[in-house]
């Protein structure tokens, strides 16, 4: 046999493995734009090499097999789905980020989706508003709130908490704030914000002239006065550094870092009518 087609059976038997060669294996729970646009902003700052895999794109996936086979040095999971399958494997290290109910294990790392608290206290002073309503499920949101708790502390502000633990006991403890509050803090909490809740909260805010202060831009439409939203693009950004350090041996700490960038819209009619300060410099 000749080298050079010696050459050409090597490189043809080779071929399937060097095409698979890549360093991060992306992978994604749906296809979803507020996921793409957080790809997006990882794939712009992450310069190596990376392949997606869309978990909606296939009847099953064999995870366990791709991991094995492929050798990815880290698995970057985008989404709820997508994190709780990733961690189901141990070949490689996981990143997650746009992950909201999945429960990351306490060696997960990766960007959270929540706010640090201390922006939503920040905007809360500046807005005039002492004592704030927080409803929430301490299964789903109790250590955030716990160290809301502690932030508020330094603050002049004073939380007035309720705990729910099914969305139809959301009225009923909103019922239980009136005259006890200056505002409502609506967390992203999928027990207390629940499609057959999120009226109560402004029905709330109308009766009782309190702002609700959310962190969804679609709540400013039913009458909501402030929301600190994220930014997908820079949470995407943000775990690129993360990976890269990752990559380059550093070990991060446990637990998810939350976004560095704040995105805040206002309902300026909401906040005129309600006669709050007015929001300076933002």
């Amino acid at each position: 046999m000749s080298l050079l087609r010696l050459l050409l059976l090597v490189l043809f038997t080779l071929a399937p493995t060097l095409a698979l060669a890549y360093d991060v294996l992306l992978l994604q729970s749906m296809h979803d734009k507020g996921y793409d646009e957080a790809v997006r902003g990882f794939k712009r700052d992450y310069r190596g090499s990376v392949r997606r895999i869309v978990l909606t794109d296939y009847a099953e996936l064999d995870l366990t097999r791709i991991t094995r086979e492929e050798h990815p040095k880290l698995i970057i999971a985008v989404g709820d789905r997508a994190l709780e399958l990733a961690q189901k494997q141990h070949a490689a290290p996981v990143l997650y980020m746009m992950a909201l109910n999945a429960k990351p294990r306490r060696s997960a790392v990766g960007v959270s989706m929540l706010l640090d608290p201390a922006k939503y206290l920040s905007v809360l002073e500046e807005l005039g508003c002492d004592r704030v309503g927080v409803l929430y499920d301490p299964a789903r949101s109790g250590a955030y709130v716990k160290r809301a708790l502690a932030l508020a502390a330094r603050t002049r502000v004073r939380l007035v908490l309720r705990e729910v633990h099914a969305a139809k006991e959301t009225p009923a403890m909103l019922a239980s704030l009136k005259g006890k509050v200056d505002a409502l803090w609506m967390l992203p909490d999928a027990t207390a914000v629940s499609p057959v809740s999120t009226e109560a909260y402004f029905l709330f805010s109308q009766a009782e002239r309190v702002p609700v202060i959310t962190f969804a831009e679609v709540y400013l439409s039913m009458g909501g006065a402030v929301a600190l939203t994220i930014d997908r693009n820079d949470i995407g950004r943000q775990l690129a550094e993360l990976a890269q350090n990752v990559l380059d041996g550093n070990q991060p700490e446990d637990g998810g870092d939350p976004p560095r960038r704040m995105v805040m819209r206002t309902n300026e009619g909401v906040v005129r009518q309600l006669r709050l300060n007015p929001l300076v410099g933002r």
